[in-house]
């Protein structure tokens, strides 16, 4: 996707953001790409702007089917991890780290952004609170069809293919091992993901499908989690358990 051409501001000082004219989604979201881009550098390797970009083209494809507020929700999917942490050893499944007063300030930023767009400010508190519950570690039913649509969204993209290479490259990330030597796929004992890699598919993966809140969402997570499972599947008859 393109960047919008952009001219200074007044005061001389970085890029003009225009304003939302046109209907469709290029209009829409070419003016802020560089914005949102800016927005994840540093990411960890799993929640870089290429995870952003397949959550918003999975809440694109769930949102046209399900008859969402597309401007609340794209725009909340471009910036669905802008208040997150990068992952850290003390937090395996969540980017929730940090201070309340640097979440704080990242939220300010991202609110100062949509209004420069002259979105709505019913609109804009619709966009931040989707960002805000979106997070499976949270454990928040969302109340609005364009949140409960981004949650669908992310979710999808930790399942499948793409969901078990976020796995390793978050495990990599972190220095965990594998799996367990005595029970890798957690046979008889609990899950614990901050030691091994296999546990994330018990302790979240495998349970995202039953999660969906949309009919178009748990279609996509039925092939999805048939990937899953049959990886572990693959994976126990290469290594034996």
């Amino acid at each position: 996707m393109r960047s919008a051409n952009r001219s200074a501001n007044s005061n001389g000082v970085g890029p003009m953001i225009e304003p939302i004219t046109g209907s469709t989604i290029e209009s829409m979201v070419e003016p802020i790409m560089d914005a949102i881009r800016a927005m994840y550098v540093g990411a960890d390797p799993a929640h870089d702007f290429s995870h952003i970009m397949r959550v918003f083209r999975n809440a694109k494809v769930i949102g046209e089917e399900e008859g969402a507020d597309m401007q609340v929700l794209l725009l909340a999917a471009l910036l669905h991890d802008a208040f997150a942490e990068p992952k850290n050893p003390n937090s395996p499944d969540s980017s929730e780290s940090g201070s309340t007063d640097s979440r704080s300030a990242r939220r300010r930023l991202v609110d100062d952004l949509l209004e420069k767009m002259e979105i709505s400010a019913e609109k804009r508190e619709k966009v931040l609170y989707a960002v805000e519950v979106h997070r499976f570690s949270r454990g928040i039913v969302p109340k609005t069809p364009e949140a409960r649509i981004l949650q669908d969204a992310d979710r999808l993209d930790a399942m499948g293919a793409i969901g078990i290479a976020r796995v390793f490259m978050t495990g990599g990330t972190l220095g965990r091992a594998l799996c367990s030597p005595e029970d890798p796929f957690c046979r008889a004992r609990e899950p614990d993901d901050g030691l091994w890699n296999l546990d994330h598919f018990y302790r979240k993966l495998l349970k995202l499908e039953a999660g969906m809140h949309t009919v178009t969402a748990r279609r996509l997570a039925e092939r999805r989690a048939a990937v899953l499972r049959r990886y572990l599947q693959d994976l126990e008859e290469e290594i034996g358990d």
